[in-house]
């Protein structure tokens, strides 16, 4: 957490929101790592907003983090307009989408790598554990 606590996050109007403000007050952040030409990030990310729209009726302090690996910028706004939440995006130029990818050894996509506020890792394997879990996997990732 650290690493983006002084990014500012992008969102799809390409305003920007400074990334510990939106973070601000949230238990758990997921890296969102995918890109718009993979179609199992696109079936993702439908599944994630649903879960993501539940948790947030139910209160959760949860919140998520695009990392897009796509090869342009223009590709990463296309893919942030497909989804129906439309979450902030770390810059396309900036160097932490590459330093997050390292730090979180992300080899594949889609790849959901869900945090604590204090930086320490509560999972890698979040787009496995929501698709057998859903909503209840939150609950395990709070304790």
């Amino acid at each position: 957490m650290e690493l983006i606590k002084e990014t500012k996050l992008i969102k799809r109007d390409k305003s920007e929101v400074e990334a510990k403000e939106f973070l601000r007050n949230k238990d758990l952040v997921g890296f969102f790592f995918g890109n718009r030409s993979c179609p199992w990030c696109l079936g993702f990310t439908s599944y994630l907003d649903d879960i993501y729209l539940k948790l947030q009726k139910q209160g959760a302090s949860f919140e998520v983090v695009l990392i897009s690996s796509d090869d342009k910028e223009e590709a990463m706004f296309g893919y942030m307009d497909q989804m129906e939440i439309g979450w902030p995006a770390i810059p396309f130029n900036s160097d932490v989408r590459q330093k997050l990818i390292q730090l979180y050894d992300v080899q594949a996509i889609p790849a959901l790598i869900v945090v604590k506020k204090d930086g320490t890792v509560v999972t890698k394997d979040g787009v496995e554990e929501l698709e057998e879990k859903e909503v209840e996997a939150f609950s395990e990732w709070s304790r």
